[in-house]
Parts: structure tokens; sequence; C-alpha cells
């Protein structure tokens, strides 16, 4: 498995997020500078996430370690593990999208509190900081370097987020009917996004985990 593909599974779940979605639908119904500031910033704030852990993975992790198959075997058993821990956590966890309140929008309407709003988010709580994490290492650890290894971080921040800044740029492409079909979609999400997580959890964590004991 390629690095760049390695990053999809906790990219998909990190985006698959109703509070995530549930802002960016809010922020689009402030208008058109609010939403692309919020969408900007939630990217940014991503990618300053794992940037700042792919760097930290890079001083800690010996540049041999990286492509030894022991070491590799061992971080994707880790990894493998991580995963279905996590997905035993979201299927106890109670499942709530709390609405947003008067005082959330109001804030969201100003721009520069928007944008600021979108980097917090960007960056994360913990589900998504523990998947930023993990990806950070599978970069660390792929032995990608310079451009590529930039590349790879790029293509995980767009991914994570994907379900912020392609609303928010259909929104500016096409205005208040994105808006609607939104609001449909988003019930649908919000009906099996455990389930989905769940299923994603368990199967990214087990072929990591296999993959790690045939490494090792």
């Amino acid at each position: 498995m390629t690095a760049a593909l390695q990053l999809v599974p906790y990219a998909l779940i990190a985006t698959l997020s109703p509070l995530g979605v549930a802002a960016t639908l809010t922020v689009m119904r402030t208008g058109r500078l609010q939403a692309l500031g919020f969408g900007l910033g939630v990217v940014a704030g991503q990618l300053l996430a794992c940037t700042t852990l792919v760097l930290l993975g890079s001083v800690t992790i010996p540049h041999r370690a990286k492509e030894h198959p022991t070491f590799q075997g061992a971080l994707a058993l880790g990894l493998g593990l991580a995963l279905l821990v996590l997905a035993f956590v979201v299927r106890r966890r109670p499942e709530s999208v709390k609405p947003s309140t008067g005082r959330s929008k109001a804030a969201l309407e100003r721009v520069v509190t928007a944008s600021g709003l979108g980097f917090l988010l960007g960056i994360g709580g913990p589900k998504r900081l523990v998947l930023t994490a993990l990806a950070s290492a599978s970069i660390a650890a792929s032995g990608s370097t310079g451009s590529n290894e930039a590349a790879l971080v790029v293509w995980y921040g767009l991914l994570a987020t994907v379900l912020v800044w392609l609303p928010v740029l259909a929104y500016l492409l096409l205005g208040d009917l994105v808006i609607e079909r939104l609001d449909t979609a988003f019930a649908r999400l919000a009906g099996q996004r455990r389930p989905v997580t769940f299923y994603a959890l368990v199967l990214v964590g087990s072929a990591l985990f296999v993959n790690g004991v045939l490494l090792l």
C-alpha cells in the first residue's frame, strides 16, 4: 500500500464529522465571505497540525529506521491497534450533534471570527488530532522527503477537510441552491456516520494489524 493510499482511511474518518458539516452549513447561511474565511481556516488548521506532527516525527524517527521492515511492521501494528481501540470508543460513545445556537451563529457572521473558528476546527478535537497523529506517523515513516513529504501533507489535509471546503466551493459557485441539498445530505450522514466510521476503523485497523504482523 503506497503512502498516499495509507492516508485515505484516516482522512475519510476525520472528515466524517457532523460538527464540521453542521458548522459549515451554518456559516454558509451567513454569507460568502464568512464561508470562504471559514473554509480557508479549517484547511489551514489541518495543514498546520499535520505539518507540525510530521516534523516532530521526522526528528524523533531516524532515517534508517524509516526504511527498516521491523520498524515499519511495529508502526503498522501500533496504528492498527490504535484504530481498533478508536473503533470501540466510537461504538460505545453516545452520539449527539448539538444544533447551532444564536450566539455561535452571530459569531460566525464575522469574517475574522469565522476564520478563527475554522482554524481551531481544522486543528481539531481529540478524535481529529488522533487521526492526524496517525497519518503524520505514516508520512514520517514512509521514507518520503522534501517535496514528496509536503505533497503527502497537502493530500491528507485536503482529504481530511473535503466535507468543509467542497461544500463551501460549491456554495461560492452555485449559491443558495447548494444549502438545501446539503441539508438533506447532512441528515443522511448524521444517521449513518457511526456505523460507517466504526466499520471503516475496524477494516483499516485489522488490515494494518495483519500487515504489521507479516512485517515483523
